[in-house]
């Protein structure tokens, strides 16, 4: 594990931004080279089709360094009038470990209170221990389990909060 981070330093933006500038599509493809090397290739996230449709959110941590930004991890989800779906949470694999899940998660969940949102779910792969418990530390329950939904033997837990609680 790296040194612990001072989650103070980290920027939390969403893409993509104008007032990054080029960082933004430097960031971008960051993010798409983090999500080949995190997730098997049928569970990718299309960023390229998805992003540019309304109900899209992508959100991303960052550090400033001299030349360009240093991903650190983002938050894929899509808000709807009922539901908003968490897509993907990523902590980019030298920084996980520090907290940095946790914050991201706890500043998307914030943000979408404060706009209304209701109901959050996800889906997580039933063997993804700490992404379970992280999703658990937010106040995510589990609702179902959905035997071979990734692949054979791949089960995957829905899991949600709602924020009207």
């Amino acid at each position: 594990m790296a040194d612990i981070m001072d989650l103070s330093k980290l920027a939390f933006v969403k893409l993509p931004s104008k007032k990054l500038g080029s960082g933004s599509d430097f960031l971008l493809n960051s993010i798409k080279q983090a999500e080949k090397r995190s997730f098997p290739p049928n569970e990718a996230f299309d960023f390229n089709a998805e992003l540019p449709k309304r109900t899209t959110n992508l959100y991303c941590a960052f550090t400033k360094t001299e030349n360009e930004p240093e991903l650190c991890g983002y938050i894929v989800y899509v808000r709807s009038k009922l539901v908003t779906r968490i897509h993907k949470v990523c902590v980019v694999e030298k920084k996980r470990g520090q907290g940095i899940g946790r914050w991201m998660m706890d500043l998307v969940l914030v943000d979408l209170k404060k706009g209304g949102a209701g109901t959050i779910d996800l889906w997580v792969d039933k063997n993804r221990e700490i992404a379970r418990k992280l999703y658990e530390a937010c106040g995510f329950e589990k609702r179902e389990l959905i035997e071979n939904y990734y692949s054979g033997g791949r089960d995957a837990l829905r899991m949600e909060i709602n924020l009207c609680d």
